[in-house]
């Protein structure tokens, strides 16, 4: 029986980091993932009584995903340049598939109205994924192999805006815009 539970309560949250990534937070209910499970909304609502149980149990779920990602990416014996590809590459099959976002891009473009405790999840998700970037830089910077002004953890979050709004762009203007501006990116880093 325990399995089972934890089995549904799993699927709750994949199919909620699904309709996350395509129609944002607000814009999904209780009511979408019952019928998409053929289950009621009584049983989501006794894993996670109230949304904000729910975002915040999303949040924990892009954390392990990032956990796992960013420490495959960082024993990897590669170089930054192709640590941040692995990154990139990363963000692009987790936000894979037509019209969809980056997790956190979509929970930033609802914070106006997330409850306090997912604001609070967001911001250390956020902080978890510049500073990973931030590392990488500061390695490659080290061993001289990019060449940029200013303190990594700018430059991470340069670097990770310019990936996310791309990926946003590219719902409108097509995939094409991501290569291009991943290719700019690059060519600044590498001086």
């Amino acid at each position: 029986m325990q399995t089972r539970l934890k089995n549904r309560k799993e699927q709750i949250v994949s199919l909620a980091l699904e309709l996350l990534k395509s129609k944002g937070f607000e814009n999904f209910s209780y009511q979408d993932l019952a019928k998409e499970l053929g289950i009621t909304k009584a049983s989501i609502h006794h894993h996670f009584p109230k949304k904000a149980d729910l975002g915040v149990a999303l949040c924990a779920a892009i954390q392990e995903w990032h956990k796992r990602a960013f420490a495959k990416i960082t024993l990897a014996d590669n170089s930054a340049m192709d640590k941040l590809e692995a990154y990139i590459n990363g963000l692009l099959g987790f936000a894979c598939g037509q019209s969809k976002v980056c997790p956190l891009s979509s929970l930033q473009a609802d914070v106006a109205s997330l409850p306090e405790e997912m604001k609070k999840a967001l911001k250390k998700l956020d902080e978890h994924e510049l500073t990973f970037i931030a590392d990488i830089l500061e390695q490659g910077r080290a061993n001289n192999e990019l060449m940029f002004k200013g303190s990594a953890q700018h430059q991470a979050l340069l670097f990770v805006l310019t990936c996310k709004g791309a990926l946003q762009y590219s719902r409108v203007h097509g995939g094409s815009i991501i290569d291009d501006a991943i290719a700019q990116t690059k060519a600044q880093l590498l001086g």
